[in-house]
């Protein structure tokens, strides 16, 4: 984790507290401008739980350069502890101010993951939305990516930003694998987000994000999202404090 943020802790996970504002013009931009690498992690509360379950993804986690509070329950959970985070900071907000970035000032993005229609209509959205945007590549998560070839083919497009939506677990393994083989780049886990961009997937409308009923209104639009929500309720019992102390019993009586 890089230590210029103030950061939060949340189940063994330090996020950034920081305003979007002040992390694209402290970090996101300055890095570009300079030619600089990092990964950074949008996790809600489902990565929280998983990184519980798997040494090997709370290693890829915690190797990333930043760790984005993506999610309503993990601003919840941060207000809960008595450290509250200045703001929700979404992968896809994020990649929204990244890409009318790198539109405006000549960065190059490179799009890889989800489903093949997913990923090409991202690009061509992203085109018509940000006019002059430099597509340094593109190629959907269900491509032989992990291939020498298609890392070197990657490499040499030289991209500026590499949005990587490939989902939890997948995608930060990706970054964590092959990051080093570049020599610049802002590496972004953005899950959703191509899908989002490519009409494929509604975002919550505003009303909804405020009443804090996102999570609602994408398991109305995908009901197989129902286990995934478990593991949302899970984690906000974790930080109801009576439950937290009563496990924590439980496992020294152990």
């Amino acid at each position: 984790m890089n230590n210029h943020y103030v950061t939060t802790p949340i189940m063994g996970i330090d996020f950034v507290n920081a305003s979007m504002d002040s992390f694209l013009n402290r970090t996101i931009y300055p890095f570009l401008e300079e030619e600089r690498k990092c990964f950074i992690v949008t996790a809600n509360p489902e990565f929280v739980i998983r990184t519980r379950e798997s040494i090997e993804f709370k290693q890829h986690v915690e190797s990333a350069d930043y760790v984005l509070p993506d999610g309503i329950g993990i601003i919840n959970a941060a207000k809960i502890s008595g450290m509250p985070l200045k703001e929700r900071l979404s992968g896809v907000d994020v990649t929204h101010a990244m890409l009318e970035y790198a539109a405006q000032k000549g960065h190059s993005v490179f799009f890889l993951g989800a489903k093949k229609d997913s990923n090409q209509k991202a690009v061509e959205n992203a085109r018509k939305k940000f006019p002059g945007l430099i597509i340094a590549g593109y190629e959907h998560g269900y491509a032989d990516i992990t291939s020498e070839e298609f890392i070197a083919s990657m490499v040499n497009s030289n991209p500026d930003i590499i949005l990587v939506a490939l989902g939890m677990e997948r995608q930060e393994k990706w970054i964590y694998d092959n990051i080093d083989y570049f020599s610049k780049g802002i590496f972004i886990g953005v899950g959703g987000t191509l899908d989002v961009m490519s009409g494929n997937v509604k975002r919550a409308p505003q009303i909804w994000i405020t009443l804090q009923l996102e999570w609602l209104y994408r398991l109305i639009q995908e009901p197989k999202r129902f286990l995934r929500i478990l593991k949302v309720i899970k984690f906000m019992l974790l930080h109801v404090p009576i439950i937290s102390k009563m496990i924590k019993i439980t496992r020294i009586d152990k």
